[in-house]
């Protein structure tokens, strides 16, 4: 119904455009309270929609989501992706991690570019999201969030460090560091 409204209004834009070339205040932000309302529920779908990877390595997972999320979103999408061996209730939580990450973008950050990387360095596995959106305050409530509260509890649940850094205007950046065990010490 949200597509067929905002069909519905670019198509009156058109019009309102080859009469006369001007369009109408009210129409104009009426189209993009409707593309806004899209966005958001594209958020809405992709975090509701059950995250789990199916038997998929997180690398595969995260490039399904970012693939199918691309063909939705009115932003641009980089992301450079490693194959790293990590225990599968890791992948799990790390994949929600870059879910919740991507929804808030999504939400509340009216970015216009997005940044994921997975990436082996040393002895890591980095996660990073990272966008150029509004950002806001580390001190402001929103730190206390539910999303952000979510990124913070699976990181720590497997022993990860975290960081949330934002800058108001500048953009968010949430990145997660998973020491990687060696080979003899891994359990699945």
């Amino acid at each position: 119904q949200l597509f067929a409204a905002s069909m519905l209004l670019s198509t009156m834009v058109e019009i309102e455009e080859s009469k006369n070339g001007e369009v109408p205040k009210t129409l104009m932000q009426t189209e993009k309270i409707v593309q806004q309302a899209q966005l958001e529920m594209r958020a809405l779908l992709l975090h509701l929609r059950p995250a789990a990877l199916h038997n998929k390595t997180l690398k595969e997972g995260l490039e399904e989501l970012l693939q199918e999320l691309q063909e939705k979103v009115f932003f641009t999408i980089h992301y450079r992706l490693e194959e790293v061996s990590l225990s599968k209730g890791a992948e799990d939580h790390l994949f929600r991690i870059a879910q919740e990450a991507l929804s808030n973008t999504l939400r509340h950050a009216k970015a216009t570019e997005v940044e994921l990387l997975f990436i082996k360095r040393d002895a890591l596995a980095i996660l990073r999201i990272q966008d150029n959106g509004l950002g806001f305050s580390v001190d402001d409530e929103k730190m206390s969030s539910y999303g952000l509260r979510n990124i913070a509890e699976r990181a720590v649940e497997i022993g990860c460090t975290y960081k949330i850094v934002s800058i108001p205007n500048e953009g968010t950046i949430v990145e997660v560091k998973v020491p990687l065990a060696r080979k003899d010490e891994q359990l699945d």
